[in-house]
């Protein structure tokens, strides 16, 4: 079905201005850093920051890469996830590791900040979502999702709840809600047949958007788990794996102000 047919109007054709080349394995997240015109990207072999307007890289490497990155509300401090199911704190301004941060037993997929800086919260294959307190770098609520793999993990805008999203063990239920300071579940939100990779609340938090790979992207009242509306489906990359995909809703809406 068109999209004129759908009811839903068409939107100018999106062209590429840039190409950041330089990474050797696959380019799993970016963000916007508080400098002008730049960006970080991560990838399994590294961390890089980039010119926007040239393209070129600026510096160095910085070191182990990994699966997802979220910029802190004061944009000092960047973490990341890895394939080893680790943390990294980063310092933006010396490219330096501040702390190292373990609990997850294997790949970290979304890491997401608090609205204040205070904690970070995160989502691994393991199948658990934690948070974690940035000062002490313990994990201060371990969440078992029941999800086969979390694939996102993203705090409300208030910060008082936290959405999960992956792999369901019985094929019901695609993405949860939890309170954010007891873990207590909330809500299940149902309409999903399969792994949710993407998450996004909307700014007054009343709604978790939310897309699976193969299936329209879809919007749910987060409290009561009604599915409201459907949405064009958005892309992935060219080989069509998951892990490459283009669209990064979810990213946006974490810690840099926009996730895994």
């Amino acid at each position: 079905m068109s999209l004129a047919a759908a009811g839903i109007p068409e939107t100018p054709e999106i062209r590429p201005c840039q190409k950041f080349e330089g990474h050797t394995h696959w380019v799993t997240d970016v963000i916007h850093l508080p400098r002008e015109q730049q960006i970080m990207t991560s990838s399994l072999g590294s961390l890089r920051v980039w010119n926007l307007q040239s393209g070129k890289q600026i510096g160095n490497d910085w070191g182990d890469g990994g699966m997802t990155i979220a910029l802190s509300p004061d944009g000092q401090k960047v973490v990341s996830g890895g394939p080893n199911g680790g943390l990294k704190l980063w310092d933006t301004n010396t490219s330096e590791v501040i702390a190292e941060w373990t609990g997850h037993t294997t790949y970290v997929t979304s890491v997401c900040w608090s609205q204040d800086g205070g904690r970070v919260t995160s989502g691994s294959n393991d199948g658990t979502a934690r948070v974690w307190d940035m000062k002490s770098g313990q994990t201060v609520l371990a969440i078992e999702t029941g999800l086969s793999e979390v694939e996102a993990a993203i705090y409300s805008p208030d910060t008082a709840m936290i959405a999960t999203g992956g792999g369901s063990k019985d094929l019901k239920e695609f993405i949860t809600i939890w309170d954010a300071k007891t873990g207590k579940l909330i809500a299940n939100l149902k309409g999903h047949t399969g792994i949710v990779y993407c998450l996004a609340w909307t700014a007054d938090g009343s709604r978790v958007y939310a897309h699976q790979i193969d299936g329209p992207a879809q919007a749910y009242a987060s409290l009561c788990g009604h599915r409201h509306r459907r949405h064009v489906s958005t892309s992935v990359g060219e080989d069509g794996d998951p892990r490459r995909r283009v669209d990064k809703a979810s990213r946006r809406a974490r810690g840099d102000g926009g996730g895994g």
